[in-house]
């Protein structure tokens, strides 16, 4: 999901046949507070019990207090394990917990209760945006099994490098700088030799290094979309509009708008706002469950096709 605060216009994806059947999983509230605190939901491949003895409890504890809960999900286009966020200082339940949520409409989803596993202030979690999602799992020996827990006492490295990734991302914003990137970076063109696009160009290549892309300019080589930002098997297909105004109003070629129909979910649509200003920048994403394109802050796009495209926020 995109948010993790329930149904509404964030559909879930993956997670098996019940989900599919159902549309529904424990995990759609994971990172929606309630009083403060977030309930998280995770489901244990034998029945509803989480060994929290290899967390360092007690056997006979019903909890264990200050750990670190990881959130992982499959990459829906790209395959892969990523961490999507986490609950830091949080309490973890040995058995499945439920707590009657039906006295506020927003957590009561087709009269279902929400149970949960883990909980944590508000404070102390963060659920990292979609393009944000580029820490890769390791799967197989060594790294996470089948199951959809893993205590990961068994990859110390691995364990070190989350937790140097979690407090980083905390104190920064940011995730850490690479140290290894896939390709090297090549010098980026002036799209069109206008300082407005130049500098929405720069805003966007910015933001995807700062998540930890390598970000090279396609722009010459007209395949529909201005750069490519590369992380592991994740590659965005960046096209960049930069706009001296506040409305978000921009056309697509005919070949911008072939390719950004052609592979939704790998295309993003970059608009930067007051680019020689106060720039501000809109990522658009494809919701393939609601046929929409949005950005972070949940505005959607409309497309009015002429001889290409213009796109505007509704």
């Amino acid at each position: 999901m995109n948010r993790y605060a329930g149904p509404d216009n964030d559909t879930i994806q993956g997670g098996g046949r019940f989900v599919e059947e159902n549309e529904s999983g424990g995990e759609m509230y994971n990172f929606k507070p309630h009083r403060n605190t977030m309930y998280g939901y995770v489901q244990p491949v034998r029945g509803n019990t989480i060994n929290i003895t290899r967390l360092g409890a007690a056997t006979d504890d019903d909890t264990i207090s200050d750990v670190t809960v990881v959130w992982t999900a499959r990459h829906p286009v790209n395959g892969g394990t990523y961490v999507v966020g986490w609950y830091t200082s949080a309490t973890v339940h040995r058995e499945y917990q439920e707590l009657d949520f039906t006295r506020s409409s927003t957590w009561n989803w087709n009269g279902r209760e929400v149970g949960y596993h883990a909980t944590a202030s508000q404070k102390t979690v963060r659920l990292l945006t979609p393009d944000a999602r580029t820490l890769l799992v390791p799967r197989g020996k060594g790294g996470m099994g089948q199951s959809n827990v893993w205590y990961a006492d068994d990859n110390p490295q691995f364990v070190k490098q989350v937790l140097n990734y979690i407090q980083h991302y905390n104190s920064t914003g940011l995730p850490p700088t690479p140290t290894k990137r896939t390709k090297a970076a090549r010098q980026l063109d002036v799209l069109k030799r206008v300082v407005v696009e130049q500098k929405a160009v720069e805003m966007v290549r910015d933001h995807y290094t700062s998540l930890g892309y390598t970000v090279d300019s396609v722009e010459k080589d007209n395949v529909g979309w201005d750069l490519e930002a590369v992380s592991g098997k994740s590659l965005l297909k960046l096209e960049v509009k930069g706009l001296s105004g506040p409305d978000v109003v921009v056309e697509l070629t005919r070949n911008e708008y072939k390719n950004l129909k052609a592979d939704p979910g790998r295309y993003r649509l970059c608009v930067v706002t007051k680019a020689l200003t106060a720039p501000q920048l809109h990522v658009f994403t494809y919701l393939q469950e609601t046929d929409q394109w949005v950005d972070a802050d949940g505005f959607e796009l409309a497309f009015e096709e002429i001889v290409s495209a213009r796109v505007h926020i509704k």
